[in-house]
């Protein structure tokens, strides 16, 4: 059966997320505005794949708003954090949709959720995810870096944070036909805390850079302080009662220091660190200061020592 999906969001993730959808055979409809809704509407969704080289063109649906009464079996909300907040009461205020799913960062997703229960008028599905693309948009069109290789092929993690799984049927449905890896997590709010404690150093590395990685991308010294602070970050993660997820994360990152550094070192010198991490920091500074202000509270809950994290966090501030 065609699942009828919208995707709430037109930027680098949305717009690659509903390319997937769409070419997996469900009626995908877009939502954008202003001059991204006009661009949708002339050319269509333009995606330029870098590592596959190829551009593809789709015709999904456009709107410009969800409604009350607009009726779809998943809606994907593909914001950056700080603009989710205010667009949380058009989505207490549907009474139609199926299952809203909240893609991105969020290190405070239990209040996200608090909130949606108490402002909506009736109960709602809600999850969280996070998808692993990047890229940036550029003269119309999306430029996106993922991955097609076994193992390694471009993937959405998601769960929900009361341990209800009603919602696996429909969004494995929604991806059968894809070429999108679904992951499932038993605790999506650790997974999204232990995601801000990876990217917010590679993040802290982007500044300090200016944008460049491949300042950085010699320098053993900053790289080995940007795995510390990982490690910290993690440690700040359990400190405040949460375990790390996913494990084999924690476990890259602490037991195999060599081939974590060279994999920073190989993204920091290639367009690939530009397209899957600098693009976004440098793009959504905003999204990365909300981030790194919610994961500062849980620095403060926990009370532990983070030298590295500290003196990297100042490229931040």
């Amino acid at each position: 059966m065609q699942m009828k999906i919208l995707v709430y969001g037109a930027g680098v993730l949305g717009s690659y997320l509903a390319h997937v959808l769409h070419r997996g055979g469900n009626d995908v409809t877009l939502l954008a505005r202003g001059s991204r809704l006009e661009e949708l509407g002339k050319n269509g969704l333009v995606i330029r794949h870098y590592l596959q080289f190829h551009t593809t063109v789709d015709q999904v649906g456009l709107t410009d708003h969800l409604g009350k009464g607009d009726d779809y079996d998943i809606v994907f909300v593909v914001m950056q954090r700080q603009q989710l907040d205010g667009i949380l009461p058009q989505l207490c205020e549907n009474e139609s949709c199926g299952l809203f799913v909240l893609v991105g960062n969020n290190a405070t997703a239990e209040e996200t959720q608090r909130t949606i229960e108490e402002r909506s008028g009736r109960p709602k599905r809600v999850i969280f995810a996070f998808q692993s693309t990047g890229g940036r948009r550029e003269n119309g069109r999306v430029v996106s870096i993922h991955f097609a290789a076994p193992k390694l092929e471009s993937s959405m993690t998601a769960g929900s944070l009361g341990g209800d799984d009603s919602w696996r049927p429909t969004l494995e449905q929604a991806f059968a036909k894809t070429s999108y890896r679904l992951r499932i997590s038993e605790n999506m709010d650790a997974w999204l805390k232990c995601h801000a404690a990876f990217v917010l150093p590679i993040c802290f590395a982007c500044y300090a850079a200016g944008g460049d990685l491949r300042k950085i991308a010699g320098n053993r010294y900053f790289l080995d302080r940007t795995i510390d602070a990982v490690q910290e970050g993690y440690r700040v993660v359990e400190a405040c009662g949460y375990p790390v997820e996913p494990k084999e994360d924690e476990d890259f990152v602490t037991n195999h220091r060599l081939k974590c550094r060279l994999m920073l070192r190989l993204m920091a010198a290639t367009p690939v660190g530009r397209l899957a991490a600098s693009d976004h920091a440098m793009a959504a500074k905003s999204e990365m200061r909300r981030l790194y202000d919610d994961f500062r509270s849980l620095k403060r809950r926990a009370g532990i020592d983070t030298p590295a994290w500290d003196e990297l966090s100042r490229y931040m501030i």
